[in-house]
């Protein structure tokens, strides 16, 4: 998804004087005196410029105050929002209807669902996602949009790391939504604990990175306790199964209590008879029940 070309014009039409005004600060590239002639650089080149930009955030103000463009009232809104840029390394994880996921490479992930300019992030990135870019987001006309500038890798990930992407993209949408706006605070989303330990507890890693924060809630209710037992189940349950298969095993019923498997049968009621004689009553009700189906 990408911007409208005539939005796209408007943002460079406030951006790229930008850039020149820098250049004439810090007299980067002395030639460039207009915004034409940046046309004239590679984005190696003109990354310097933007780069001083951001570290210097203080030139937005005097670009406004010294107004040689004679900018509107919505130009230089636009312009005083851009203070509130976010830079750093991104994922380029997945393409949506409506925009692209830029996750953090930074704890605690975040996802912003970004807007190209000209170039769709497909041909500028590649269809192999995830890539990691640096770049940097600005919000504009309430959307986040890349200013047009990155640092691509052309390392291709394996499923490992893939895998611990797709958890942290979880855990981002969970505690904080989708981010599509940089006009607005992002704080945390107020959610449901269920909906909080399920995020932890989705695959092994995330079991481990957020242990002590799930004791914690799953001894705040019963239906969590639960939730938790249930959900321990799945993980070991899956961990466990591709043994069973290379030995042969097929069509069988497990009880698993927590990590453990404590009980076997050819059907679901063999299996529930088992644990009735060496559980009591209220370990009962955290068993979780999975049936070993063939390849």
């Amino acid at each position: 998804m990408q911007l409208p070309s005539q939005e796209a014009d408007y943002f460079f039409s406030l951006f790229k004087p930008l850039l020149v005004y820098t250049n004439q600060k810090f007299q980067i590239i002395p030639a460039i005196k207009k915004p034409e002639d940046i046309e004239g650089y590679p984005l190696e080149e003109i990354a310097k410029i933007r780069d001083t930009l951001y570290q210097n955030p203080q030139l937005f103000d005097y670009f406004i105050q010294e107004n040689t463009h004679n900018l509107s009232n919505s130009d230089i809104s636009i312009i005083q929002s851009w203070k509130g840029f976010v830079q750093g390394k991104f994922f380029v994880f997945r393409y949506l209807k409506n925009y692209t996921i830029f996750l953090t490479s930074e704890q605690p992930p975040k996802a912003y669902g970004v807007l190209s300019l000209y170039s769709s992030f497909e041909e500028i990135v590649g269809s192999t996602l995830p890539r990691l870019v640096e770049t940097v987001l600005l919000p504009f006309k309430n959307k986040i949009v890349s200013d047009g500038i990155f640092k691509s890798s052309s390392i291709f990930f394996g499923s490992g790391i893939r895998n611990t992407l797709k958890d942290s993209y979880e855990l981002a949408k969970t505690k904080f939504g989708i981010i599509t706006s940089l006009t607005t605070s992002v704080s945390e989303i107020e959610t449901t604990d269920v909906a909080q330990l399920k995020t932890y507890l989705k695959s092994q890693k995330n079991l481990e990175q957020h242990w002590d924060e799930i004791l914690i809630l799953k001894n705040k209710s019963s239906e969590l306790k639960q939730l938790y037992y249930q959900e321990i189940g799945k993980i070991y349950a899956k961990k466990y199964s591709k043994q069973w298969r290379e030995i042969g095993l097929n069509n069988v019923w497990f009880a698993f209590f927590e990590a453990t498997p404590i009980a076997s049968g050819k059907t679901q009621a063999d299996v529930e008879r088992t644990v009735k004689q060496i559980l009591t009553h209220p370990q009962q009700q955290f068993v979780y029940y999975f049936h070993l189906k063939g390849k």
